[in-house]
Order: structure tokens, then C-alpha cells, then sequence
């Protein structure tokens, strides 16, 4: 509880993958357990010099404090979503269980999209609205709407764009437009770990398999650059979904 009141961890939690975020948790963690030790010197001992024990509490602690504060921000989200006008495409509705993903699909921020599918794919589709989408495509699981702020996607999608994604992506990437995690990078627009960008990727075999030695993530504006990756980079890029139809602005 008295990690969930600090500002800094909430934002660790708004622009990281559950990976980094658990380091930050980890720092503030054992701070947290040296300002109570003599609440509890038994458990602080413990916590301190059990190497296992102690990875266990992390882990746990850092995987509830993480989905609760991304839950928070889906919430404040979807609030503020519904104060604005959304495009004639897309309306708030209260689906029973078995009719979504039918005519519906959850709506979810686009950060938090990006850190909840990171590992495993999968969301949880109560913490957010859903809305009724028109769409040619044909609606399955996986499937959501988020919103894409910036410019260097236009005019394929103009900025506060709402477009439909698919998670995973299904077939070969290169060419689609996808929404990618990056581990070690940030899009230069708008500074997140996240981005919507066209793939392209280089390959090289090894041995019975084969590596990636580049992958480049290109916008459609030309008066943005696009972003390489390589080595470690390429190889810890995570692609999350493909966006599969543009809904409009609002």
C-alpha cells in the first residue's frame, strides 16, 4: 500500500514492459522494508539475506502493484474517453459476456495495451469499456481499439486516430503496420518505449535457425525518420498487434 502511493513507481508502471518496472519496484521495495524493520525484524532479516524468498516477494508484489496501477490508468482512461466524442464508427457499449467480441472489442489505451500483451499476449478484458465497432474486418479475440496520437503516421492514420489492432500477428509482418515494444529504444515523436510503425526486418541463418540483424520500423510522413534497430535491439523488439483498420479521428 504505501508503494502504490508513490508518484514515481506510477510512472515507471505508465511507460514500462512489467520487466523493467519489477527493477524499479525492486529499489523501492527495500527501502520500503528498511524504514519498517523494526516493525518486523524477523521478515526484514529474512527478506535481506534469503536470496530465493526474497525474488519470490519481489516478483509477486511487483506483478499486483503493476496490474493495479495499469488497471487505474485504464479506468482513467476509458473516463475520460467517454467525456469525448468519439467517431460515428465507434460507440460505449455494456456487452453480456458471450456477445463480445461478436459486434464489440475492448477499448484500451495504447500504453497499457502495449505493456499488458507484452508477456503473455493476452489482456484482461474486464478492467476496460468496450465499443461497438463498424468494421468490414471480422471481430475475434485478441482484437481491441486504441487510440494513436502523433504525426508521423499520416495520413494512413491521422494523429488521435482510433484504429482496431489484432494481437497476435498472424503471418509474416514485413510490410504491416504493427504496435511494437521496444526494450532499449523510444520513438523519437513521443519519447515512449512503444510505437505504431511499418515493419521491415533483415535476416540472417544460423545453424538450423535464423536471427534478426535489422529491424526498421518506417512512419508514412516523410518529415519523420525511421528508427533501426540492430543486435540485442532487433532481437528484444516486441511486435504486439497489427492495426487492421483505421476508424477515424474524433
Amino acid at each position: 500500500e504505501a508503494a502504490m502511493t508513490d508518484e514515481g513507481l506510477k510512472q515507471a508502471a505508465t511507460v514500462n514492459p512489467g520487466d523493467k518496472f519489477e527493477l524499479v519496484f525492486k529499489s523501492l521495495l527495500e527501502n520500503l522494508f528498511v524504514e519498517r524493520m523494526d516493525q518486523n525484524e524477523e521478515i526484514f532479516v529474512r527478506f535481506m539475506n534469503d536470496i530465493p524468498f526474497q525474488k519470490i516477494v519481489t516478483s509477486w508484489m511487483s506483478s499486483k502493484a503493476y496490474q493495479r496501477f495499469r488497471s487505474d490508468d485504464a479506468r482513467e482512461g476509458m473516463e475520460h474517453v467517454e467525456r469525448d466524442t468519439l467517431p460515428p464508427s465507434l460507440r460505449i457499449v455494456a456487452p453480456r459476456p458471450e456477445e463480445r467480441y461478436l459486434h464489440c472489442v475492448p477499448l484500451v489505451p495504447l500504453e497499457v495495451a502495449a505493456g499488458a500483451f507484452s508477456t503473455p499476449q493476452h489482456i484482461e478484458d474486464d478492467n476496460f469499456a468496450w465499443v461497438g465497432v463498424e468494421t468490414e474486418r471480422r471481430l475475434r479475440q485478441g482484437m481491441f481499439v486504441a487510440r494513436v496520437v502523433g504525426k508521423s503516421m499520416e495520413p494512413a492514420i491521422p494523429d488521435g486516430a482510433y484504429c482496431l489492432f489484432a494481437a497476435p500477428v498472424e503471418g509474416t509482418r514485413q510490410g504491416k503496420t504493427v504496435l511494437v515494444q521496444m526494450r532499449d529504444a523510444a520513438d523519437p515523436e513521443t519519447g515512449a518505449t512503444y510505437t505504431v510503425k511499418r515493419y521491415a526486418s533483415e535476416k540472417a541463418d544460423q545453424e538450423d535457425s535464423w536471427h534478426h540483424t535489422k529491424i526498421i520500423l518506417s512512419p508514412v510522413n516523410p518529415d519523420f525518420a525511421s528508427i533501426a534497430l540492430t543486435g540485442m535491439e532487433a532481437e528484444q523488439l516486441n511486435v504486439i498487434a497489427e492495426v487492421v483498420d483505421v476508424l477515424g479521428p474524433r
